[in-house]
């Protein structure tokens, strides 16, 4: 079996969360919202991967806070990844997507809950709100 570690970045930015949708035609969940973030290459630490794919798949340059959330999933490859969620602070620059996303909104994290997407990630932001909503 094949084994990666993913990363994801909630970002934040004035109260609101960086969300993105996946392209039409990605292989993997085309169409669904998500955080940003992606796969670990090989002699990278998890905080250079994160500032890699947020760049990567974002353009813009975050803070990389404190880990947030360990999760696991098997991808539709077959592939096991497990995942290391971080919070992010927006520093710069203004969203410019890659080919891999076709819309980014900054939204009000309740939002989220109307967007289609994971259920682990629904439970993900839930769990944001419950531990951050003092500071929106």
């Amino acid at each position: 079996m094949k084994f990666g570690v993913a990363v994801k970045g909630i970002i934040r930015k004035d109260g609101k969360i960086l969300v993105v949708k996946r392209a039409e035609y990605d292989g993997h969940r085309a169409g669904t919202w998500e955080t940003v973030g992606g796969g670990m290459d090989e002699n990278e630490t998890p905080h250079e991967a994160l500032a890699r794919e947020i760049m990567e798949e974002a353009g813009i340059k975050v803070d990389i806070k404190e880990p947030f959330n360990v999760f696991s999933f098997k991808k539709d490859t077959g592939e096991f990844k497990v995942g290391i969620t971080f919070i992010c602070d927006w520093l710069e620059g203004e969203v410019v997507l890659s080919e891999e996303h076709s819309e980014h909104e900054w939204i009000e994290p309740m939002h989220f809950m109307q967007m289609q997407s994971m259920q682990s990630l629904h439970d993900e932001i839930n769990m944001y709100i419950e531990k951050y909503s003092n500071k929106f």
